[in-house]
């Protein structure tokens, strides 16, 4: 036993499942298993822009030099010219992000430059709102990468010779490029300007483009698998974007994210003419009647789809989604009905995200709906045993007391989620019963005995998981709080602007809106409920790297003087 715990390839396997803390205390073991650990604590590292009282924080430039050579994943905000050794000794980088707001000295372009061009194997860089104009060198260096396939800029400046620099490195080898309120300058599409490797393509807010160069942008992408779109003046030209779609220009897409307000007459166009739809986002549109018929086509391809803050679309459409697509994989949707769920079984039983508001309402017009309806909705739902992450309520819900959401109780048939073994997140957001503290106990009690891999848990902090204060301070009955945080899962603390919140120094609550404001709509911590919806680099494999790289720094200083 203790020979197989020697054996590398059993010491990678137990590393995979650490956080950095477990990791530095396996180092401690022995010479071997440092040996093996060190490397992967090291796999990301931030090198962060520190205050007057942060010194000693970050490691001394001789621990940096020393692993330098383990790092994959670099964040870089501060971009101190005596680091530069160190870069350059970064040989095994795979991607680094560029976020650093310190005072220009006239030469910080010039050192990123440097830095990038002795790292062949760069596969990903994302320059993050530098408040600096991109210089033509750092863009002719990037051009220089060989294996640079995933470029990400948010709020870059560039002039008229920087944006035809920035359009034909991205007419090389990128795969996926990101751009995000960046502005530029009288940009230009030759007829030979073709971006023939583009796979994901990702347009919001690009000041400087027009709608109709934009539109000339997605033509010149042949092999394009996704497109995201966000014009920054909320118009879309739907006849020339039709054109394309219809044309066989792009035959390979199969995702289109919309990020703008369209009418559903204009929706049923764009639908009409796009090729089999795979992932579809369509947030905040005016999605209705029109949009639905169009849709239907793409039933059969259909996998991922956002119908989020559509008031157009009525519980019995979302119905016919869940009941018509065999391949769905995610939903997020404002509302469906007990009345509808009850009608028909739903085919996608390999359904991974239910992001969707239940409502419960008594057909007979008594004022409370049987239970046996709320056990029925429980039972569906319990038979998607697929599920990672399941919201229950949307925001209309939470915000507005004209609804009849699902109560979430025991009593109500909560318990026949049992089934759900692969669930990681949870929301009910104000659901759980505030008017009774017990109730929300046994809940969370319930979740953390039964749901393993459940990671973090959104729910309003009013309604009873905090259990009950005595005029001491103390709690007085159970708190729900406690017992999550020691089955390791994480509260989300959900708000909602339509209820009255005490100021409380202890939780971050979560603002309904601030999804809007987000550059990237993927998983931050599902804070936002579109999580999985969008994926981020399609086939690109980036894993491996630790989650935790802006706090490196701060375990390294504090636990290597024991290791030295």
């Amino acid at each position: 036993m203790d020979k197989a715990l020697a054996l590398p390839e059993i010491l990678a396997c137990i590393s995979n499942m650490l956080d950095n803390n477990n990791i530095i205390s396996c180092m401690q073991v022995c010479n071997a298993w440092r040996t093996e650990f060190e490397p992967r604590l090291w796999r990301s590292f931030t090198l962060k822009q520190l205050g007057p009282d942060d010194m000693g924080v970050q490691p001394n430039l001789a621990l940096l030099q020393k692993n330098a050579y383990h790092i994959r994943s670099l964040v870089i905000e501060h971009m101190d010219p005596t680091l530069q050794d160190f870069f350059t000794q970064c040989k095994q980088l795979d991607e680094v992000k560029f976020d650093v707001q310190e005072v220009d000295d006239g030469d910080i372009w010039n050192r990123f430059s440097d830095m990038i061009d002795n790292h062949g194997r760069l596969r990903k860089i994302v320059i993050n709102s530098v408040p600096w104009p991109m210089t033509n060198k750092v863009l002719e260096t990037m051009e220089r990468c060989p294996k640079l396939i995933v470029l990400e800029t948010k709020m870059a400046e560039l002039d008229v010779a920087a944006t035809q620099l920035y359009l034909r490195l991205c007419s090389k080898n990128l795969r996926r490029l990101s751009t995000w309120d960046d502005d530029y300058d009288h940009p230009e599409f030759p007829e030979d300007l073709i971006f023939q490797e583009m796979r994901y393509l990702d347009i919001c807010h690009a000041n400087g483009i027009s709608m109709d160069k934009q539109l000339t942008w997605l033509s010149r992408c042949p092999n394009l698998i996704s497109f995201r779109w966000e014009p920054g003046n909320g118009y879309v030209d739907v006849a020339k974007l039709c054109t394309i779609l219809s044309g066989g220009t792009c035959p390979n897409l199969t995702a289109l994210h919309l990020l703008v307000t369209v009418a559903d007459d204009d929706i049923a166009q764009i639908l009409e003419a796009a090729p089999m739809i795979e992932k579809l986002s369509l947030p905040r549109t005016e999605f209705g009647v029109l949009s639905m018929n169009a849709l239907r086509r793409h039933f059969p391809t259909l996998r991922d789809i956002n119908l989020q803050f559509c008031s157009k679309v009525t519980s019995p459409m979302v119905q016919e989604i869940l009941r018509s697509c065999a391949n769905l994989q995610s939903i997020s949707a404002e509302s469906l009905a007990h009345s509808d769920i009850i009608q028909h079984p739903w085919a996608c039983r390999n359904l991974q995200m239910f992001d969707v508001g239940i409502d419960v309402v008594d057909e007979t017009g008594d004022d409370d709906p049987p239970m046996s309806h709320f056990k029925e909705v429980y039972q569906r739902l319990g038979q998607l045993t697929d599920l990672n992450y399941l919201s229950i309520c949307s925001e209309n819900q939470a915000d507005t007391d004209s609804r009849d959401p699902i109560k979430v109780s025991l009593e109500a048939g909560f318990d026949e989620l049992a089934t759900l073994r692969k669930l990681t997140f949870f929301s009910c957001k104000t659901l759980l019963n505030s008017d009774d503290p017990s109730e929300g106990f046994k809940v969370v009690e319930w979740m953390v005995e039964h749901w393993k891999r459940l990671e973090t848990f959104e729910a309003s902090t009013l309604a009873g998981v905090r259990g009950d204060i005595g005029d001491d301070g103390n709690t007085t009955k159970p708190d729900a709080m406690d017992l999550l945080r020691d089955h390791g899962v994480t509260f989300s603390a959900f708000f909602s602007p339509g209820l009255d919140y005490d100021d409380d120094d202890d939780v971050d609550y979560y603002d309904g809106d601030a999804w809007t404001e987000q550059s990237d709509y993927e998983d931050d911590g599902y804070d936002m409920d579109d999580f999985a919806t969008y994926d981020h680099y399609g086939p690109i494999d980036f894993s491996s790297d630790d989650e935790y790289a802006d706090q490196y720094a701060q375990y390294m200083q504090l636990q290597y003087m024991g290791l030295e």
